[in-house]
């Protein structure tokens, strides 16, 4: 049986409980994950023509069951205690390589899965990397930090808030996280959104790409602020993502 602290360890947990999302180097077996890769490839090449972005990849016959190893399974057991096993393993996010000519962080769809809530929701996020996950290869964006300020804004609240309101809410009480979240004026993105960041009530946030190598599973806060980005590289990005409920 995988012990969860040759996964979790305490340090990635409390990177996790900081930042959001912490990556597991290796919880996936690489041999497993370079199956998975070969079986996404072959739905790709399927397809009559390709899109940057390509749809509709999911199996239904189990073919990425694996992306639920023993060192994911641990994980789980430690978060969530009781969960429910999902009916189907791994929902593929591919994208080539998307027009841009250069990288740059986006001001577009950032937001929150479910929404913002005064609690943490018993759910975990998963998403394990299949092929080499580098700077500018479309691995999904997230802001670090940001669930403890959309926690606080539910709390605030004392209820739910939609993802979009709680997107506006932070606008409205950070520059910062205005100007992420509104067209470029011609700064430096990078530097500002990404290198320097931010620091709103006390929480440093900023903004982070999912990077990883075959094999490595990022677990993220269900409640963290994120947005695809663009991949100017040529190589495609390829991962699985998996929402995983705890048991009521």
């Amino acid at each position: 049986m995988t012990k969860v602290r040759e996964v979790l360890t305490p340090a990635l947990l409390d990177e996790y409980r900081r930042e959001g999302a912490v990556r597991l180097v290796g919880a996936v077996p690489a041999r497993d994950a370079e199956a998975m890769a070969a079986t996404l490839r072959r739905k790709i090449e399927a397809r009559p023509k390709r899109a940057a972005r390509p749809a509709q990849l999911s199996s239904r016959t189990g073919e990425f069951a694996a992306m639920a190893s023993p060192s994911v399974r641990a994980v789980l057991n430690e978060i969530l205690g009781d969960w429910e096993e999902p009916a189907h393993w791994g929902l593929p996010l591919v994208s080539f390589h998307t027009g841009e000519a250069a990288w740059d962080v986006p001001h577009e769809h950032w937001h929150v899965d479910l929404g913002a809530r005064p609690q943490d929701p018993r759910l975990a996020r998963l998403f394990a990397v299949l092929a080499p996950s580098r700077p500018g290869g479309g691995g999904t964006g997230y802001i670090a930090g940001s669930h403890v300020l959309i926690r606080a804004l539910a709390d605030a609240a004392g209820r739910a808030l939609p993802s979009a309101q709680a997107r506006k809410a932070l606008a409205a009480r950070s520059p910062w996280f205005a100007a992420l979240t509104s067209p470029p004026t011609g700064e430096d993105r990078v530097r500002c959104f990404m290198r320097e960041g931010s620091e709103l009530d006390g929480t440093a946030v900023r903004v982070c790409e999912m990077l990883g190598d075959p094999g490595d599973v990022i677990l993220m806060h269900p409640l963290l602020m994120h947005a695809p980005t663009p991949n100017v590289l040529a190589t495609p990005r390829m991962m699985l993502a998996q929402f995983v409920y705890g048991r009521a």
